[in-house]
């Protein structure tokens, strides 16, 4: 799924809410600036947005030391990957179910799905998602690069949804 292929699904979850305020947020505003334009086009009427996003926000609440009403992390589209906005912890490791809200990219270069990873099972697992990610970076550099080439990146069925992985049905950890 996309962003753009989300639209349309958005606009049938808000049908019914054509006459009502809408206040969309964004990590960083600009899929906003989309979305709300995109709504407007469709008969909404009173669509709003978080002018500069989360990001803004967040910087906004630290500097005049107000309570924030967004809890927990903001995921970003860089190294960072998440950007914490309070200390409240609001996600659990995919793979054992502890509290839990560190990003990781498995490290199977060839998988590479983003998802949430204790340290113990960053451990474990070595930081990859699954236990054949995890047989996979453990093949000799020759074979895993000849690996690699034959399947191309992100090849995964874990990829094919925007929801959370179900990564316990694929670990023995």
């Amino acid at each position: 799924d996309t962003f753009r292929e989300e639209l349309p699904m958005v606009k049938e979850l808000l049908a019914d809410k054509k006459d009502k305020k809408i206040l969309l947020y964004c990590t960083g505003g600009i899929r906003c600036e989309k979305a709300s334009a995109y709504l407007k086009n469709e008969g909404f009427e009173d669509v709003n947005q978080l002018l500069g996003g989360i990001i803004d926000y967040a910087h906004t609440v630290k500097e005049k030391g107000l309570v924030s009403k967004f809890k927990g992390k903001n995921y970003v589209f860089d190294d960072r990957i998440a950007e914490a906005v309070t200390e409240d912890v609001l996600s659990s490791c995919d793979q054992c179910g502890d509290v839990c809200d560190e990003f990781t990219n498995c490290r199977n270069v060839a998988c590479n799905l983003l998802f949430i990873q204790c340290p113990t099972c960053q451990e474990e697992m070595h930081g990859c998602c699954t236990d054949r990610c995890v047989e996979i970076i453990a093949l000799p550099e020759e074979e895993y690069t000849a690996y690699r080439k034959q399947v191309g990146s992100t090849n995964s069925a874990l990829f094919k949804s925007r929801q959370r992985p179900d990564l316990k049905r694929h670990t023995t950890a």
